[in-house]
């Protein structure tokens, strides 16, 4: 049994100093290489538990902006794994001059076929470092809206009010134009136009517009919201309501223009006042009298 295990170790010590090839005028072994993955194996796992304390020990301590703390997290997280691979292939016994090899090859590969991962890299850096949108932000971009839920380093996470979450590769926030509504701060306007039948109470009209406003909810008081008197136009007189709202706050503003247009003519309803409606007179010009017959 003894004789047996000692060739099972002759053979394991033979396969782990076994030379797997050659690089930069350097033998990478077989038993360097497993120390390497393993320790590798656990990098990404140190450099998390690394971010949890620094996050807690000092970003969250000196930095109040949840979007900084974000930014602050990722940069740490890379700058440990960064650390802890060039530990790993220290310990291996890799020297880090194979780099130098492994960088021209990746140049090569860059070249043929990786630009877009590249360009969104770095695109995500520039998004992290510039903010020009951050984690909660609400976002228009290329025909959609949302809030931004994440961005790393290769894409952006953003939630629609249809509870949908797109990626969006981080290249398309520097290439398209991007409304930001909170972009500086929450609080946006927005506006209803309406019209009523001539004949109508006007001063009546804005009292109830200046009360349904100031009683929904998520209509900001400060700016106070107005009504308009915008025009006489044909078969309507348009008024304008102009509010502000905490985009924030709201599930969106197409949803509380909504809410109110169902108020308005519920309390317009209640109150006899008419909606506006397409009208023409007629008046006929006769040069002579029309022929009347009954028929019975």
């Amino acid at each position: 049994m003894s004789h047996q295990w000692q060739e099972i170790s002759t053979l394991i010590g033979f396969l782990w100093k076994h030379k797997l090839f050659t690089l930069a005028k350097i033998d990478i072994r077989l038993g360097n290489l497993i120390i390497a993955l393993t320790l590798l194996l656990f990098a990404a796992r140190l450099s998390r538990l690394v971010v949890k304390i620094i996050n807690k020990k000092l970003i969250m301590k000196i930095v109040d902006d949840k979007a900084s703390q974000t930014t602050y997290q990722t940069f740490a997280f890379y700058g440990a794994f960064a650390g802890f691979v060039t530990l790993s292939l220290t310990v291996a016994g890799i020297p880090l001059t194979v780099f130098t090899v492994v960088g021209g090859a990746l140049a090569i590969g860059v070249g043929f076929g990786s630009q877009n991962i590249v360009n969104n890299f770095i695109s995500g850096v520039i998004l992290l470092v510039e903010q020009p949108i951050k984690v909660g932000d609400v976002v228009d971009i290329d025909g959609m809206s949302g809030a931004i839920l994440a961005i790393n380093t290769r894409s952006t996470k953003i939630k629609t009010a249809e509870n949908k979450v797109y990626v969006v590769p981080n290249s398309f926030f520097l290439e398209k134009s991007v409304l930001n509504w909170t972009f500086e701060e929450s609080i946006v306007r927005s506006h209803i136009d309406f019209g009523v039948a001539y004949g109508s109470d006007t001063t009546l009209v804005e009292t109830l517009c200046m009360n349904i406003m100031k009683n929904t909810k998520g209509i900001e008081q400060s700016p106070a919201p107005k009504v308009f008197f915008e025009n006489f136009a044909d078969s309507t007189l348009t008024f304008q309501l102009h509010f502000w709202c905490d985009i924030s706050q709201v599930d969106g503003l197409a949803e509380m223009r909504s809410r109110m247009r169902f108020e308005i003519d519920r309390k317009f309803r209640e109150s006899k006042i008419d909606m506006a409606f397409p009208q023409r007179d007629v008046t006929l010009k006769m040069t002579r009298p029309i022929d009347v017959k009954v028929l019975s």
